[in-house]
């Protein structure tokens, strides 16, 4: 078994540790976001005892375990969920479920906020250490995703405004009657869009425009993967 897991099954990585500006200036990121399909299941990254279960400043609702792995003392935080469903002192396994992902306290849209700490969580997190170094992001086939060219959470933000203030357009003006039906490559481009969780999915038949502005954005994050 190993020391941590990802706390999150089919996960994408949005923001990483390190320095950061997502509107608010350059500030030092603790810990990593990781994305999903909406409001999923958070797990327990190891085994270990619940040391905070409550609404934590600009965290929203957290939940924070104490774990020994290998004669060590790490401190895990599992922040910004929707709800959690253990308490203070309560056992918990590796993998098991402690709440649900959400979008409390500071946060821009659904997402966890994961911190691993090397000892105990303190203010201003002087233990926070990289996730990425201790957990693997995996895809429904359980191979290992490269962590390069993952959009930041800035960038992931930047191309969410994008696509709602094109569905407001769509929605104020009359429908565009495409010349052309779309091409294969604009489905193919759509569904990678829907499955990327970017969004929902819905009506993309409609406008030939829609499904180009998500070409633009597949090869935008084609070639970002690139560098």
């Amino acid at each position: 078994m190993l020391d941590f897991i990802c706390p999150v099954k089919n996960a994408r990585l949005t923001s990483k540790f390190g320095w950061r500006n997502i509107g608010y200036g350059n500030e030092w990121h603790q810990g990593v976001d990781l994305a999903s399909t909406g409001k999923v299941p958070i797990f327990a990254s190891a085994a270990g005892v619940i040391s905070r279960a409550q609404v934590l400043s600009s965290y929203g609702k957290v939940v924070m375990i104490k774990h020994i792995v290998n004669g060590k003392a790490y401190e895990t935080n599992y922040a910004h969920l929707d709800s959690y469903c253990v308490r203070v002192g309560q056992t918990v396994k590796q993998g098991q479920q402690i709440g649900i992902m959400g979008n409390s306290g500071r946060a821009f849209g659904i997402h966890l906020h994961f911190e691993i700490h090397n000892g105990k969580w303190a203010i201003g997190q002087p233990n926070a250490i990289d996730p990425m170094t201790y957990i693997s992001l995996a895809n429904k086939a359980n191979t290992i995703i490269n962590n390069k060219g993952e959009l930041t959470m800035s960038q992931y933000t930047e191309l969410l405004t994008k696509i709602n203030e094109l569905e407001e357009a769509l929605k104020t003006k009359q429908a565009i009657i495409p010349t052309r039906k779309p091409a294969k490559i604009h489905h193919s481009a759509w569904e990678w869009l829907k499955n990327k969780g970017i969004t929902d999915g819905s009506n993309p038949q409609n406008f030939l425009t829609r499904e180009q502005f998500a070409t633009m954005l597949k090869r935008y994050n084609d070639s970002f993967s690139k560098n």
